[in-house]
């Protein structure tokens, strides 16, 4: 019975649906359309830098090296590993932004050659911040040789330090391959939620919510019936953006194509659920869209890690950022297409995508629970 029930509410919505060719438009052309304004056109600035030192030599010429570096305002240790396996895990885990690798021969290389080098490991999932990055440490580097050369004074050559600076995950430090995955976010944050916030307040303005009301369905399934549309409507519009992030931007995909539309599917329920609560707490379409848009556009480009990872932020910012969806699903997205990584990476941040739609949709049969009894 209740099946049919779902079935009812699901052919309403659709015929509510494409009633409105505006609707069509706003549902399809407006995400691909922001996708390609956005990711043609955003660059991105560099801000704090998550550093860690790994020093093979454990040499004073390089203790004293590493501290120059320490001290300046570009950089703050957040790590010290001993191996190079942690280095790669730190680096996979998003928790520092650059390494650096002094060898073993560093003080060897420096009194007698005069060419010591050390190594700069780079995240590449950031293009601007790492090509920034480069450019810190050699300004550094050559800072610190012309601090020797005063030191050392007009008594022989000088012994310089090189950098040599790898970028991972991103080799080319191309700015499409870290702004087009988080388009992807934010457009399956802002619109998924926009259009499911008009399905209930829809009836509301215009009386039909009456007929409900009177009718023996359940809250669930009104609730079920209402969401069931717009999350396909939302899983259409996400293999549409995946297609331009694809064929129009080719960003490659290292992870998982599966793994990555599974998430998603976690990711868009939640949003879409939440638009359905806005819908239920608004007497007018136009207070639900304002609403929605200030909850889920704004937050979703400023605080879920597109423009700075979460890590680098204050506390008060981290917190708004843990509040929202879509900085456990941008870490989820930029981690598939960047790193390649799979579902055992992203243990914690599933089930965070999970409790937000279970939360959402629950909040949402209890609003209609309580028109209906």
């Amino acid at each position: 019975m209740f099946n049919r029930r779902i079935l009812a509410v699901v052919k309403k919505e659709v015929r509510e649906i494409r009633r409105s060719p505006l609707y069509l438009a706003l549902a399809f052309l407006v995400p691909v359309i922001i996708m390609l304004l956005f990711g043609f056109g955003l660059t991105l600035d560099v801000k704090n830098i998550p550093l860690a030192v790994l020093d093979q030599s454990g040499s004073p010429t390089s203790r004293r090296f590493l501290d120059h570096i320490a001290r300046s305002p570009y950089f703050q240790v957040a790590a010290q590993p001993r191996t190079m396996g942690e280095v790669e895990r730190l680096l996979l885990q998003g928790r520092i932004r650059v390494t650096v690798v002094v060898p073993p021969d560093f003080e060897r290389r420096h009194h007698t050659t005069g060419d010591p080098q050390f190594q700069a490991l780079i995240d590449g999932s950031f293009p601007d911040r790492a090509e920034a990055i480069r450019w810190y440490l050699e300004a550094i580097t050559f800072a610190y040789n012309q601090e020797l050369a005063r030191r050392r004074g007009p008594v022989g050559p000088l012994p310089a330090i090189r950098v040599e600076t790898r970028a991972w995950f991103n080799p080319g430090l191309e700015s499409k391959n870290f702004i087009t995955p988080g388009l992807l976010v934010t457009t399956l944050t802002f619109y998924p939620a926009l259009l499911a916030s008009l399905a209930i307040v829809r009836e509301k303005e215009s009386g039909a919510i009456i007929n409900v009301y009177i009718s023996p369905i359940r809250p669930w399934e009104y609730a079920v019936g209402k969401l069931l549309p717009y999350l396909v409507i939302a899983l259409v519009n996400y293999l549409f953006l995946f297609l331009l992030v694809d064929w129009v931007f080719r960003v490659p995909l290292q992870g998982s194509f599966l793994f990555l539309t599974g998430a998603t599917f976690l990711f868009v329920a939640a949003t879409t659920s939440l638009g359905l609560l806005m819908s239920t707490l608004f007497k007018t379409q136009v207070a639900a869209m304002l609403l929605t848009t200030v909850a889920t556009l704004i937050p979703a480009f400023i605080y879920s890690g597109f423009f700075i990872s979460v890590h680098s932020m204050g506390p008060e910012a981290r917190l708004m950022g843990w509040l929202m969806p879509a900085t456990f699903f941008m870490a989820i997205c930029r981690g598939i297409y960047l790193k390649g990584l799979g579902p055992a990476a992203f243990g914690p941040e599933l089930l965070m995508l999970a409790g937000y739609f279970a939360v959402y949709f629950s909040l949402v049969v209890l609003r209609v629970k309580k028109r209906l009894d």
